[in-house]
């Protein structure tokens, strides 16, 4: 299953901001990492085997983490697209 999961962080300095982004990338569930701005300082996509173990990655990565302050999950129903192929034009 795939999870798109917005992430806001109590405190922004470069250093939270790399750490958490470190702690993350460094996951095998998470697939992708974006920082955004404006709203949640992260966005990422996450897949997981079922409910019980999106849970144990959310624990991981949310939960123990002290400077987790907002975490906000979407969990894909249907993919109507998927494609990483950019349109160059003239």
């Amino acid at each position: 299953m795939t999870a798109l999961v917005e992430v806001s962080l109590d405190k922004q300095g470069a250093e939270y901001l790399d750490a958490f982004e470190a702690k993350v990338v460094n996951h095998g569930s998470v697939q992708q990492c974006w920082r955004v701005s404006p709203g949640p300082d992260f966005i990422l996509v996450v897949q997981a085997l079922d409910m019980p173990h999106y849970l144990r990655i959310s624990q991981e990565l949310f939960t123990e983490n002290a400077n987790v302050r907002n975490v906000k999950a979407y969990f894909a129903t249907k993919r109507a697209k998927f494609g990483t192929q950019v349109p160059l034009f003239r």
